[in-house]
């Protein structure tokens, strides 16, 4: 039986464009912009209709700024949506402080919406001007808040590590509001400085020097987290009570998703593919009633299991010796020297049968990944 795909749909629009961001994303324009998106995007999804027969488990509303399009859009979307989600679908909505204070939670709830993912990065108002964010640290408090009395029993809290100039102090700001506010989830990321942003043409030359610090933080957040009670479950995220975000594990677990939205990727039938970067080509694509694609590509059995080594290894659950990876060979036997070697080394370890990054390990998973993968 054919598994349920999860569905991605990516909102371009913000109010702003953070510095270190190298998503797909527009500054925030007028509401018609809004209207003539979130009318394509119903287009969009009809053409999915036999792919979502089976049922949806999740969605994720990701941009871009979703919260920024306003409830009665959001709700529009869902509408459509609704035939096709399973029941108990996991849905998130993405969203900044700033807008987040502006929707009506209740009515998004009543929509569907059962998870609210919000970009607060820092607790330190001279990091977010430094990161180019518009909102401060009260705003973000008043916004959880508002999410709460709005009815929101599932909430995450994203942060951003190593930004240039962090010190302790910064990371102990951001914590003390992370146990004050007391959220379901909390991700963590280390801050990638990509070329084309702001923040390369200012801070690339200073990489070696944040990483090493981004360590220090890192196991700092890693080890307060834990005291608070949360579960390290995948490199950069963290719940209690069961709340880990069911859409992200669907891509951790090489899963079947559908891409929505200018930009967005999906992965279905073992074919990847990516939307055109383009608003105007997006909307003009679906007036036309072709499906906005860009590019795709078939996964070859390698590139299938490289992914499944690459995402599976982030998980702190790790990966079956036994498991039959895409290819249909067994991962212990496919990688025996890589997994001996990374085992010497100690960035892995074998617990009951699952392989495993070591806390060393996750530090240095990108050179892991680089023994596992394969041409």
């Amino acid at each position: 039986m054919k598994k349920s795909p999860g569905i991605y749909i990516h909102v371009p629009f913000c109010e702003k464009k953070c510095d270190y961001c190298d998503f797909y994303s527009l500054p925030k324009k007028g509401e018609a912009d809004f209207d003539d998106y979130a009318e394509n995007l119903l287009r969009e999804i009809a053409l999915y209709e036999d792919a979502m027969g089976v049922g949806v488990s999740t969605v994720f509303f990701g941009g871009g700024t979703p919260s920024l399009i306003g409830t009665d859009r959001l709700v529009q979307i869902m509408e459509k949506l609704r035939p096709f989600l399973n029941e108990g679908a996991e849905i998130t909505m993405e969203g900044n402080p700033e807008s987040v204070l502006h929707l009506d939670v209740a009515a998004l709830i009543d929509a569907g919406f059962n998870r609210f993912s919000m970009g607060v990065q820092s607790a330190s108002d001279r990091l977010l001007n430094i990161m180019g964010r518009i909102h401060d640290k009260k705003t973000a408090e008043d916004a959880f808040h508002h999410l709460r009395e709005g009815g929101a029993k599932n909430i995450n809290l994203d942060f951003i590590s190593s930004v240039p100039s962090e010190t302790m102090e910064d990371v102990a700001a951001s914590l003390a509001m992370i146990e004050a506010l007391n959220p379901e989830h909390v991700s963590l990321y280390s801050l990638i400085v990509e070329p084309e942003t702001a923040f390369y043409r200012r801070y690339a030359k200073s990489m070696e020097e944040r990483e090493a610090a981004d360590r220090i933080h890192v196991h700092a957040y890693e080890k307060a987290l834990a005291a608070l009670g949360y579960k390290q479950y995948e490199i950069s995220n963290f719940e209690k009570g069961g709340h880990k975000c069911a859409h992200n594990l669907n891509y951790w677990h090489l899963g079947e998703y559908i891409g929505l939205g200018p930009g967005a990727s999906g992965h279905l039938n073992g074919r990847r593919y990516r939307n055109v970067q383009n608003l105007s080509a997006y909307n003009g694509a679906l007036r036309e009633g072709r499906a906005p694609i860009e590019e795709e590509e078939v996964l070859s059995p390698v590139d299938r299991d490289n992914e499944y080594t690459m995402l599976g290894l982030r998980l702190n659950e790790g990966i079956a010796m036994d498991a039959l990876m895409p290819s249909g060979a067994r991962f212990d036997t496919l990688y025996k020297e890589a997994i001996e070697k990374n085992v010497n080394d100690g960035l892995l370890t074998i617990t009951n049968g699952r392989v495993a990054l070591t806390r060393k390990g996750r530090d240095l998973a990108n050179r892991v990944e680089v023994d596992f993968f394969r041409l």
